[in-house]
């Protein structure tokens, strides 16, 4: 993705909070990431030999991270969507190489270090799966979660409630009954508005939404604008994603804080959201 200039990141970025400053550090850092990584792999056969299996996955990981963690820093500094939608199946092939490297990690390591999940959905890795999930619906890039979900499940040995409804949309062999949730607050919440009859749901969510910030106390994301770097947008962006599987009327809380309207509008025109 091309970099903003400041101009056009005053003019159409969708989070207050976020300071071109920021922006341009967190970017700049990701795309030399990815550069770094590129060229690190591009190497001849007989020096990737010599590398440890330790460094790809290490390096591998972090592309992965930085590559979610852009998905959403672009959509708060106002990239178009489209850029969003064309950027998702390069972000979901870093995923697919970092678990490659990291299988291949775990078959030479020893046992203390073997059986660590890709990303732990009890952990910090939660918040980037369901970042991952909902913005592949939400972009139009359903079709692509079947390739994801067995990044997801590597070791994973708690389901969750929410993605696993999220999933099941588009995977086959989800457990869109599943009672619990890995990080409960607030994404316990969530489950409710699936199980509510339709005309039901939107004062769910709506009700969701105005306690989502609060509720979320306990996430890395809380509080974040206040540590410079770190912050990359306050989204609810499984509300989104439910609104669009789901096909719940969203007139009532559309102008809710920390809910992505566009995106909901986005992915109903693309015609890939689908659900019960």
């Amino acid at each position: 993705m091309q970099t903003l200039n400041e101009g056009d990141f005053l003019a159409r970025r969708r989070e207050a909070r976020l300071s071109y400053a920021i922006y341009l550090e967190s970017k700049d850092s990701q795309d030399e990431c990815y550069d770094m990584v590129a060229a690190g792999l591009q190497q001849p056969a007989h020096v990737l030999q010599y590398i440890p299996p330790e460094n790809f996955m290490t390096a591998t990981r972090q592309r992965a991270w930085d590559g979610v963690d852009q998905l959403a820093l672009a959509y708060s500094a106002g990239h178009a969507l489209d850029e969003l939608r064309a950027a998702y199946p390069t972000i979901l092939a870093y995923w697919l190489a970092f678990a490659r490297y990291d299988m291949a990690f775990d078959a030479q390591a020893g046992e203390a270090e073997q059986g660590f999940p890709h990303f732990a959905l009890p952990g910090d890795g939660y918040e980037q799966v369901n970042r991952m999930v909902c913005l592949g619906i939400l972009l139009g890039c359903g079709s692509l979660l079947p390739r994801l979900a067995p990044v997801i499940d590597f070791n994973n040995h708690e389901k969750d409630g929410l993605l696993e409804r999220l999933l099941a949309c588009f995977v086959a062999g989800r457990d869109a009954a599943w009672p619990k949730c890995t990080r409960q607050l607030p994404y316990i919440n969530t489950l409710k508005i699936f199980a509510a009859d339709k005309d039901a749901r939107p004062a769910l969510m709506h009700a969701y939404l105005q306690q989502w910030y609060e509720a979320s106390r306990r996430e890395p994301y809380y509080d974040s604008h206040r540590r410079n770097t770190s912050f990359r947008g306050y989204w609810s962006w499984e509300a989104a994603a439910i609104t669009c599987v789901l096909d719940i009327d969203d007139s009532g809380y559309r102008g809710a804080p920390f809910y992505p309207a566009d995106l909901v509008a986005f992915c109903s025109r693309q015609g890939k959201g689908s659900g019960a």
